[in-house]
């Protein structure tokens, strides 16, 4: 049998709260679950900014098709003339979500779009190219 003093004790035990092991404990588990979500954020970002530049090149690519049935001879069109004869919006965005400038190349009967990628490098692996030719993206 129990004696008042010892419920009185563990009545008191109970009530203290969390110490400070357990703090620690419960912190480290947050900044674990933390930094595991924050890879999986990232991954997908760097996944959408891939399609994000892909989508703008077929669209610069659209824009240069039309150019070139408007002038046929010509060089290859920049991003700014087709911006200014409005066959892409003014809104459109000349670079990619990393900040390089998103390259158009013309041949006869293809038109490439190029950004440097995620390392802003360019002539490695990340490279996008659409239609993509020599180097994949998004890996």
């Amino acid at each position: 049998m129990r004696s008042i003093g010892n419920i009185r004790a563990m009545h008191r035990a109970a009530s203290r709260g969390m110490t400070l092991v357990e703090l620690m404990i419960v912190i480290t588990i947050i900044g674990v679950m933390t930094a595991a979500i924050s890879i999986g954020v990232l991954a997908v970002k760097k996944r959408a900014d891939i399609g994000t530049t892909n989508t703008a090149c077929n669209t610069a690519r659209g824009a240069t098709a039309m150019w070139k049935s408007n002038h046929p001879g010509d060089d290859c069109p920049t991003i700014e003339q087709l911006k200014q004869e409005k066959l892409l919006g003014s809104d459109f965005a000349v670079k990619d979500p990393w900040g390089n400038t998103l390259k158009l190349t013309c041949d006869t009967d293809e038109t490439t779009c190029t950004s440097a990628g995620p390392d802003k490098k360019e002539g490695t692996d990340d490279d996008i190219h659409v239609p993509q030719g020599e180097s994949s993206s998004g890996k």
